[in-house]
């Protein structure tokens, strides 16, 4: 009888480390940066979308970033500000210092959002590059949910009506429909 519960014990020791990584949730990592809190506002809308219980979201400035935190991840939704039509310099170095031997992010969700101070001034540029970088890597790249968010999500923050406010309301709710439809994907596509 001793040996048995023994013999038991030991198993269930040996298989708890599978049992648990089976049943953990696959995460979601929304990283970001936001010298001038657009772009931070934007990444909170999209970790609130993310937020379907069945995935755990990670909400972090790219400096507070690990290479594990990237590993780990199922997804990576980035988010850049506009930078004379380029992702924000620290962005690009952010990118570059993602692993690349043995392409370990290949078949990771991929998604970019992107906040620019006026209206054509470059928010579908910086998806696109963000974007670029991803396949690169091997991700699988998912947009949001309508039509007009179909690279992503952005917001203009500096021209005519949207100057000198918060994020307004349009741009958060497509941020947020990026989100979920992330946490979808990554909710189908884990083992």
């Amino acid at each position: 009888m001793r040996s048995s519960i023994l013999t038991i014990s030991i198993i269930l020791f040996l298989i708890a480390p599978a049992i648990a990584q089976a049943q953990s949730k696959p995460v979601v990592l929304v990283a970001y940066y936001s010298p001038s809190g657009h772009t931070k506002a934007m990444a909170e809308a999209v970790a609130r979308g993310a937020e379907t219980g069945e995935v755990e979201v990670v909400l972090r400035s790219i400096e507070d970033i690990s290479e594990e935190d990237v590993l780990k991840a199922g997804a990576i939704v980035l988010g850049s500000p506009v930078y004379n039509a380029n992702i924000a310099p620290a962005v690009q170095e952010f990118i570059n210092s993602w692993p690349f031997e043995g392409r370990p992010l290949k078949d990771k969700i991929g998604a970019a959002f992107a906040t620019g101070g006026g209206i054509s001034i470059g928010e579908e540029l910086v998806m696109l590059n963000i974007i670029h970088s991803m396949l690169i890597h091997g991700m699988v790249i998912v947009g949001g949910q309508e039509t007009e968010a179909a690279f992503g999500a952005s917001a203009i923050t500096g021209e005519g009506e949207y100057a000198g406010k918060a994020v307004q309301e349009v741009f958060l709710k497509k941020a947020e429909g990026l989100g979920k439809r992330v946490a979808e994907m990554v909710v189908r596509m884990s083992p």
